[in-house]
């Protein structure tokens, strides 16, 4: 490891840069996307579960305690939709001179320093939820690091947009 004086480090970021405060947040609309499709997701297997017992192929014991008793089925569905709710709450992004910083996690906090000089593409999509509400996601591809495709989901779309360009701008300024 090189420790010339003359060559610039890196600058430490004070803590309070690092605040909630400094942080933009995606639209409270990705939460409606996020559980649209959690609830599809129980809606399918629930219907699956009612189809497989009409046809015979879940025995009536099993069918009985894990469905029609107070079990720990009932609260695997509700608690898994409540998660998207309460991950909101993590995300968070933070473009800076030279890097974009992504938080998320609620639990457990994880940030995500993306380079801008290392930015390869910078791609936008919308599924068709997202596009009803006006909102996108935004995902950031780069070269050779861990986090090599980096999401912020539930972006309104127009800020989407210049937030992609305003990356793509820098990404190819820094790469110079």
């Amino acid at each position: 490891m090189n420790i010339d004086p003359a060559v610039s480090q890196p600058e430490a970021r004070p803590a309070e840069e690092l605040s909630n405060a400094s942080f933009l947040r995606p639209s409270p609309l990705v939460c409606v996307v996020w559980l649209a499709n959690r609830i599809a997701l129980w809606t399918v297997a629930i219907v699956a579960l009612a189809i497989a017992r009409a046809f015979g192929y879940l025995g009536g014991e099993w069918w009985e305690t894990w469905v029609f008793s107070p079990s720990v089925a009932w609260l695997i569905p509700p608690l898994h939709i409540a998660i998207p709710l309460l991950s909101y709450r993590g995300w968070g992004y933070q473009l800076r001179e030279h890097d974009l910083l992504v938080r998320r996690g609620v639990v457990t906090r994880e940030y995500v320093a993306v380079p801008l000089a290392r930015v390869q593409q910078v791609d936008a999509s919308s599924g068709p939820l997202e596009r009803i509400l006006g909102l996108t996601t935004l995902v950031v591809h780069t070269a050779g690091t861990r986090a090599a495709r980096t999401q912020i989901p539930g972006l309104p779309s127009e800020h989407a947009e210049l937030l992609r360009d305003e990356l793509s701008r820098k990404g190819h300024e820094l790469a110079e």
